[in-house]
């Protein structure tokens, strides 16, 4: 045995635990917030009572099951009927319900005495399951301190104290807010505690068990007679559990927060019950061999199996997780049975009191009268246990339970899925099923206890099958599951017969009410801010709107439920009318309003297009119009109120009017379909019409048929159909025109492409020759008059080198011709020699230009990357008067770069913002080039996947940027950048050059001889191999294509192999991409014609230099 205080230390310690992590969680409301759908399902566990961790070990005893029948019904239920759970959710959050009475009440009319009802059953079936908690909890706690599981005295029942203590946390974290829909985090979060603890407990008897000396017990149990009865009951009783024990309603649907923790839990609480279920047949198996002989009761096999092997350290462990099952249960179901008796027992009669006058806050006393239920039903289920006293296992107590709840279920199911069964019928249904459970089951509770008013074979009139052992014939089943199936039959037929013969009626009261009479009533329940935020956009005085009044309504259903809300609201408009002159005055306006909507409509129906026909729930003709007549040709004084329907059927049968179809056979089949009420769509030619019949069947009950003439409609369809097909015809021919001028303009673009790359190489030698020739000649002119005429000279070759790389760029975007090719590469060095080019044009028209320094690395293709940029700063300078110009970069994020120009230009309007993108637009008539730079640079751009933008306002400038992506930094190498041309005067370099067009041949050694180069030209590659064996040349400059075939690449890779410290440059008119990896694989530079004086002297500086 153990010690009893060091016992009672460990449990206070463990309530203390539980006590702690609720106080945790409601000081901490964000607590968990990313894993609450984990605590969700993990408090759902609370479905895990003592009867699991005790009594289920008896029922694998007795029967042999692996999974408890009950956690068997709950998989099964989240695995095939999970779309009923979610329904229940939705309905429950749309109406704010605030427990399982609450909800049914609330769907089938408001009724007051069905939530009433349902509380009462609700409170008889859950009282035995609470006795059931405490009396585990007595049992274990005298099995592990005084080796008996017998009833101690009542001041020494430990169940007692439990009770006592488990009463004050649940009003200490249940009832500190009137409002019952409020989540209760803590609380949520203290069941998942308890859960984590009893599932530990569970899983360590059982690994205790496989680690013992012995293992598992390979024993067979025993065969009991009758054990393995009740099977399917149990089974679906553990379905319905989750739809009808008030606790699991409250955990699984009021204190769900999202629908998604509801599918977590969907597959973590079944893996939760698999878990926790693994141990119940072994310790049942292992429990019989070692202490079934001594006649200890199987509820009691997990703790006297560890004591009987000397491990009371697992004994407590098991009376921990004992105590942790039944302490979550307790509290959850004391808390929610607390709610229901407040808001549908005591609310109700004390709102027949002093509730609906004065201005008293009444959340207090809501409070209160929650408190003592709470106090009532732990004493009630304390004084069950003792009366129970030694008698009755603890898997018959929860077997018992779970029937008597599981006669809610038809009621569940009615408001589910028909909400206008009148509350009447059901609260009938309830009453009928509960007493068909009492007359079966109780008799075999009460006879041990010595109670029997009457005996399982009793026979009402004589009649054996109304015997409780032989009810409805089913004398062959065992008494859980007669008690189960006939409960259910009688609670599901009995609504269904009176509605059936009441039809669906409510006695609701609706109707408009004053809005301070409202806001008196309704602050007494509600604290000032939820009472704000319901009469928001309420006027202050008069009728308040409905929309308002609803939600008033909403928020008292929070407080005291839907039912009892609808008692105060109705209150309101008892206590004083109108006078009997304005009633008479109201319903002379009504009776006239009433005509006059009569006559409007009938009016209306007259003069449809379409016919009508209107027949009720009997299936007799109410209302027709003039058209309807017309269509089916009926004869004068064959249409009445009254007629039935069928009468018109066989007319239009007997007329032909369906074709062939046998009279009786065709009146069977539309006579069913009106009854089955599901709406139809037909059509039906009548004489030369198309007729088209539509039908919808109404709430409640009866059909409305619409006849349309579509003939009209279906010629045309008809001569739609036939031009269709005339037009398919015209389409393919199109197409095929279609694709035929595609491929010619294909192999047009294909030509121009072609003319374009041949004309080039000629079209750029002579303006590559003369800008030679201007520049060398600017440089040796010291006569101030011939200055400004050699720079015009060479602006304008400028112009027309720009103006043909413009339409050469277009022409191979056109024909795809550019492809890129993104690395890795640092910014500044692109941006020193963009800021080198372009400050020479910036300082011609006076401007300055700024390079903001930056050591960040993108990925992009650089030479498309550097015409992008090229083109934003030439249209910088060209439409900045005055100022200065910015490069730089900002940030996008953590991944992007932003590479801006900044100018201080004339600015564009936003309405012109978008069209300086295409090509040949222009900002100022009479400008300069052809408009295509931004165009090149907005299609490079897109290659490059790097979006552009723009900002600008008129008069203060622009800003164009193109974003690219961001890499990390790598360390580099050194290198001293090149030197502007303008601080190289002088270049005392051996330079050969190469190039087959003599003109140009010239010019280039003018120009080099110019800056203090000295030069050795050559026209064919044997040429300069000769003239370089004499020269020993420190650089040469080739031209790619030679005459006979040679090519520049090809030349530098001879030059290289006797002269392996120079450098090559090799100049080209072709910008292909084909040409430029040609000489990049080789090793030299590559250039293009025209050739940009300030590029070629900054390499050759470089050179210089080294």
């Amino acid at each position: 045995m153990l010690n009893e205080w060091g016992v009672l230390l460990a449990a206070v310690l463990w309530l203390g635990l539980l006590f702690g992590t609720a106080v945790w969680g409601e000081r901490h409301p964000q607590a968990l917030s990313k894993h609450w759908g984990v605590v969700f399902s993990l408090s759902l566990a609370v479905y895990c009572t003592s009867w699991t961790f005790f009594g289920t070990v008896q029922q694998a005893r007795d029967s042999g099951w692996a999974l408890t029948p009950t956690f068997l019904g709950t998989l099964l239920l989240y695995a095939l009927a999970f779309p009923v759970v979610l329904k229940l959710f939705r309905l429950a959050r749309e109406l704010n319900s605030t427990s399982l009475a609450d909800f049914i009440a609330t769907r089938l009319g408001r009724s007051s005495a069905l939530a009433a009802t349902v509380t009462a059953i609700a409170v008889i079936g859950m009282v035995p399951y609470l006795a059931l908690q405490l009396k585990a909890v007595a049992m274990s706690h005298g099995l592990i301190t005084r080796g008996s599981d017998l009833a101690a005295p009542p001041e020494q029942d430990s169940a007692l104290y439990v009770a006592i203590a488990l009463g004050a946390f649940a009003m200490l974290f249940g009832t500190r807010r009137a409002s019952a829909v409020e989540h209760n985090r803590g609380l949520v979060l203290a069941m998942a505690a308890e859960s984590l603890l009893k599932l530990a407990a569970m899983l360590g008897l059982g690994l205790w068990l496989l680690m013992r000396p012995g293992g598992w017990s390979e024993t067979p149990l025993p065969v009991v007679e009758g054990g393995t009865d009740g099977f399917p009951a149990l089974v679906l009783l553990g379905a319905l559990a989750m739809l009808t024990l008030p606790h699991q309603f409250h955990v699984g649907i009021v204190e769900a927060r999202d629908e998604r923790h509801l599918r977590t839990a969907r597959w973590l609480f079944p893996l939760y019950l698999v878990l926790i279920a693994l141990p119940v047949l072994p310790l049942a198996m292992a429990g019989e061999a070692t202490l079934g002989a001594m006649g200890v009761p199987a509820d009691l096999y997990v703790l006297a199996l560890p004591l009987a092997d000397g491990a009371p350290g697992m004994a407590l462990l098991a009376f921990l997780g004992g105590l942790s099952a039944a302490t979550g249960m307790l509290i959850l179901a004391t808390l929610t049975l607390s709610v229901m008796i407040g808001n549908h027992w005591l609310t109700p009669l004390r709102l027949r009191g002093g509730w609906r006058a004065g201005d008293g806050d009444l959340r207090g006393a809501v409070l209160r009268q929650r408190r003592f239920a709470i106090a009532a039903v732990l004493a009630l289920a304390w004084g069950y246990s003792r009366v129970l006293g030694d008698d009755g296992a603890l898997a018959d107590l929860g077997a018992l339970s779970f029937s008597g709840l599981g006669t809610l279920a038809p009621a569940v199911g009615f408001a589910l899925w028909r909400p206008q069964t009148p509350p009447s019928a059901v609260i009938a249904g309830l009453v009928a099923g509960f007493l068909v459970w009492a007359w079966v089951l109780l008799p075999g509770v009460a006879e041990p206890m010595g109670l029997a008013l009457i005996h399982g074979h009793t026979t009402p009139f004589g009649w054996a099958w109304l015997s409780p052992d032989g009810l409805f014939g089913l004398g062959g089943w065992s008494p859980l599951s007669r008690g189960v199936a006939a409960s259910l039959l009688v609670g599901t037929a009995v609504p269904l017969l009176l509605a059936s013969w009441r039809g669906t009626a409510g006695d609701r009261r609706d109707g408009p009410l004053d809005v301070a009479a409202v806001r008196r009533l309704a602050s007494r329940f509600l604290a000032t801010d939820r009472l704000d935020a319901a009469l928001r956009d309420a006027p202050a005085t008069g009728l308040l709107p409905a929309a308002q009044l609803a939600r008033v309504e909403r928020e008292l259903a929070a407080v005291v439920g839907a039912s009892s809300a609808r008692l105060l609201l109705d209150a309101l408009r008892q206590p004083s009318g109108p006078a009997p002159e304005q009633v008479a005055e109201l319903v002379d306006e009504a009776t006239q309003g009433l005509r006059f909507n009569q006559q409007l409509l009938e009016v209306a129906l007259e003069h449809m297009s379409q016919g009508i026909s209107v027949v009720d729930r009997e299936l007799r003709l109410v209302v027709w119009n003039r058209r309807y007549r017309e269509i089916f040709g009926y004869p004068e004084g064959l249409l009445q109120v009254g007629l039935p329907v069928a009468a018109l059927v066989e007319h239009n049968l007997r007329r032909g009017l369906t074709g062939d179809l046998d009279v009786a056979r065709g009146l069977e089949q539309r006579l069913a379909h009106m009854r089955a009420g599901t709406p139809y769509l037909s059509e039906r030619r009548i004489g030369d019409a198309v007729i088209e019949i539509r039908g919808e069947p109404m709430p409640g009950g009866g059909f409305v048929a619409t006849f349309t003439d579509v003939t009209v409609f279906r010629a045309s369809e008809d001569a739609l159909r036939r031009d269709a097909e005339t037009l398919e015809a015209r389409v393919d021919e199109r197409t095929r025109e279609l694709v035929e001028a595609k491929a010619e303009a294909e192999r047009a673009n294909q030509a121009k492409t072609r003319f374009l790359a041949a004309v080039s190489h000629d079209l750029t030698q002579p303006l590559h020759a003369a800008r030679l020739f201007t520049d060398a000649l600017a440089q040796r002119s010291e006569d101030a008059g011939v200055a400004p005429q050699v720079a015009r000279i060479a602006g304008a070759l400028e112009s027309a080198e720009d103006l043909l790389g413009g339409l050469l760029d277009i022409s191979r975007l056109d024909a795809g011709g550019l492809a890129a090719q993104p690395v890795d590469l640092p910014l500044q060095p692109l941006l020193d020699g963009l800021a080198r080019e372009a400050g020479v044009m910036a300082e011609s028209k006076g401007l300055s230009l700024r390079c903001v320094p930056t050591s960040a690395w993108v990925r992009s293709d650089p030479q498309l990357l550097r015409r992008v940029l090229q083109n934003f700063l030439a249209n910088a300078v060209r439409y900045t008067p005055r100022g200065g110009l910015v490069l730089g970069v900002r940030r996008r994020g953590t991944n992007a770069l932003a590479i801006e120009v900044w100018d201080s230009g004339i600015g564009i309007a936003p309405e012109q913002q978008r069209l300086v993108f295409e090509e040949f637009r222009r900002l100022q008539r009479g400008g300069q080039g052809l408009g295509l730079g931004l165009a090149i640079a907005d299609r490079l751009a897109r290659l490059l996947d790097a979006p552009l933008a723009l900002r600008s306002r008129p008069g203060r400038g622009s800003v164009f940027s193109i974003t690219v992506a961001r890499v990390a930094a790598r360390s580099t190498h050194a290198t001293t950048a090149p030197v502007p041309a303008a601080a190289a005067a002088d270049l005392p370099l051996r330079i050969l050059v190469v190039d087959n067009d003599t003109v140009v041949l010239e010019a280039t050694r003018q120009w080099l001889e110019s800056w203090g180069a000295t030069v050795r030209t050559a026209t064919t590659p044997d040429e300069a191999l000769r003239a370089a064996a004499g020269l020993s040349p420190q650089a040469w400059v080739l031209d790619f294509h030679l005459d006979d075939g040679a090519t520049g690449d090809a030349l530098h890779q001879a030059l290289a192999l006797r002269h392996p410290r120079g450098i090559g440059i090799v100049v080209s008119a072709d910008h292909g991409e084909a040409v430029r990896q040609a000489v990049l694989a080789v090793g030299a530079t590559p250039l293009t014609k025209p050739l940009k004086p300030l590029r070629l002297k900054s390499l050759l500086a470089a050179l210089a230099r080294a």
